[in-house]
């Protein structure tokens, strides 16, 4: 018995010996087949290469590209923004009664290293100089989990005054932005700091402090002319998920800065700002979105005391690549003239915008104007605005 124990081991080892041996031959088959696919490939390279070799070259030789220097390369975009105002008033004022190309902006930005990234934006139009928007770095990952910016920037205040014209709902600024801090909004240079807050709680909380360089922007009449005048803002968002397709952001925010050329605060803007959008489905939702600003200047002979600027929007996109929506702007002016009827600018708003592509959009708008001076301007805007390139403020 043990004999026979012993030749079935032997069998069962021979057995094993044997489909050991099967395996190994067909992965020699196989290794063989990839050797003679290596051959074949590389001697197709090889034809390729003659070929190529005894093409006439061309008269500029063309220099092969640096593979270590590619990943240095910025990310470059731009973003043209096109307009037609057709306006019933009887000012000669920039871009009335024309095609203009109202602003190119060049988008320039990069990591800098692991912690920092540079952004810059420059401007360039038919109908001013170019000039430098933004240009600040961005490093993250500081003490308790903030994050700064140090260049030239649009600060973290309410919804309108951080975004780009090409990211905005109409093809114009709301009045109280034009009146209070000017035509394109507000960009100045300086250095904030901005934290999120994770608490045990359904609503989400960012804060952003900054100090930025005095003055208004172009046309603006908030703060003073003096640059060295500094302008100090905070702003707190609140956001929060009232349903799955529902979400809510209410924001606070104030400003300080000079109203004349001395480093003093004569003027303080408290402001609120809310944004509710609700989702229809994937294709189709509705926003509500909503600004208030309370301008409180130093009471003297040439300036207003307590003044209010608001704006109201709301847009419903029903198709994917249609919305149309309507926004309705007030706002008390500053150093009013006492010959002035009014004490205030209000207007009516309505658009029409076609998406044609992540990259491309077309707008109509209609805007009634009654101004202060107890005129009315009626003001009817074609819009086309167009983005190549790598850019962060997408068309939608």
């Amino acid at each position: 018995e043990a004999r026979a124990s012993v030749e079935d081991e032997l069998k069962t080892m021979k057995a094993d010996m044997a489909a050991m041996q099967g395996r190994m031959n067909a992965l020699e088959e196989k290794v063989s087949q990839q050797d003679i696919a290596k051959q074949n490939y590389e001697h197709h390279i090889k034809e390729l290469e003659s070929q190529l070799a005894a093409q006439p070259q061309p008269a500029v030789a063309v220099q092969p590209q640096n593979r270590l220097g590619l990943k240095w390369t910025p990310e470059i975009g731009a973003v043209a923004d096109t307009v037609v105002a057709l306006t019933s008033s009887k000012e000669d004022a920039e871009g009335n009664n024309r095609l203009s190309l109202r602003e190119l902006e060049l988008v320039v930005g990069s990591n800098v290293d692991p912690f920092s990234r540079l952004d810059s934006t420059i401007s360039f139009s038919d109908t001013e100089n170019p000039a430098l928007e933004e240009a600040y770095l961005t490093r993250f990952g500081l003490p308790f989990t903030t994050t700064a910016r140090v260049g030239k920037f649009k600060p973290k205040v309410g919804k309108m005054l951080p975004v780009h014209r090409d990211s905005i709902d109409t093809v114009d600024e709301p009045l109280v932005i034009q009146r209070y801090f000017g035509a394109e909004g507000f960009n100045k240079s300086g250095v904030d700091l901005t934290k999120t807050f994770d608490l045990p709680i359904p609503v989400t909380q960012q804060v952003a402090v900054g100090i930025l360089e005095g003055g208004n922007g172009e046309g603006g009449a908030a703060f003073g002319t003096a640059r060295r005048a500094p302008t100090l803002y905070a702003h707190l968002k609140n956001y929060l998920d009232l349903t799955d397709d529902t979400g809510l952001e209410v924001g606070l925010s104030e400003m300080s800065g000079s109203r004349d050329d001395m480093p003093n605060f004569g003027t303080r803007i408290l402001a609120t700002d809310t944004t509710l959008i609700h989702h229809l489905s994937p294709h189709q939702d509705i926003k509500l979105q909503a600004e208030a600003f309370n301008l409180e200047r130093t009471k003297t002979i040439d300036a207003d005391g307590n003044l209010w600027g608001a704006y109201g929007l709301l847009d419903f996109r029903f198709h994917p690549q249609w919305s149309t929506g309507f926004r309705y702007d007030y706002v008390e002016l500053v150093n009013n003239p006492a010959d002035n009827p009014q004490k205030d600018d209000n207007a009516y708003t309505g658009y029409l915008t076609f998406y044609q592509s992540e990259f491309a959009r077309w707008r109509a708008q209609f805007t009634h104007a009654n101004l202060a001076t107890g005129k009315d301007d009626n003001t009817v805007y074609l819009q086309g605005t167009f983005a190549i390139g790598d850019h962060k403020h997408k068309l939608q």
